[in-house]
């Protein structure tokens, strides 16, 4: 399944590590080195899995890394990978169901509609339309609970692999370091606005002198 795919291509220089998990090459790449960091670090997202549809590259930013960086450990990483293997699988399997069943009714109803029909064409067409949008919309949701699901039984492996106790320190250690994350861009920001403020008073001191 490609993941981020645009990302993963531009995902070119060397990893800080690297593992090989069934197969699959899983790259990790330090976010703070690359011009993603104010894409998805602002948003809050600090991992970014990618994938070409074969091998996986993670971009991470770094602090966030070292904070949790037992998340990212080989035997964790092949709980996940299995997780985003049966993500496809799903995936696949609930659009097959979906997708042909729904294009083989609007493809015989055009054509029904055509030929015997033909004076309530726009009306039928129109119902056609509908049909596929729900059916779209119901399709997103099958998919989105089974992945909920997924996910929920994959973080019990990954809680159980690496313990409770362990397991509740990370999440606080992930709550941390997002508020730290965005306390200190605010300060940042606070920071430069009182520099900008200080730069500016000299230049309205020397206005005043010339209105003099």
């Amino acid at each position: 399944m490609k993941l981020n795919s645009k990302v993963y291509k531009q995902l070119t220089n060397e990893p800080f590590e690297k593992h090989e998990i069934n197969g699959k090459t899983v790259e990790f790449h330090y976010m703070d080195d690359t011009p993603f960091l104010t894409q998805f670090a602002s948003r809050g997202r600090f991992a970014v899995w990618t994938s070409d549809g074969k091998d996986y590259k993670v971009l991470i930013e770094s602090t966030y890394y070292e904070a949790l960086k037992p998340f990212y450990e080989y035997d964790v990483n092949v709980i996940w990978l299995s997780f985003l293997d049966n993500v496809s699988i799903i995936s696949k399997k609930i659009n097959m169901l979906f997708i042909i069943p729904t294009l083989l009714l609007y493809a015989i109803g055009a054509i029904l509609t055509f030929v015997f029909f033909e004076a309530y064409t726009l009306q039928i067409l129109l119902g056609l339309i509908i049909i596929v949008f729900i059916s779209n919309m119901v399709q997103s949701k099958v998919v989105n609970s089974k992945v909920r699901a997924e996910n929920q039984k994959t973080q019990d492996l990954i809680r159980k692999h690496i313990g409770q106790a362990n397991f509740d320190e990370l999440v606080k250690a992930q709550e941390e370091h997002y508020q730290k994350y965005f306390s200190f861009e605010e300060v940042e920001e606070t920071s430069e606005v009182a520099d900008q403020e200080v730069e500016a008073k000299p230049v309205e001191e020397e206005k005043e002198e010339s209105d003099k």
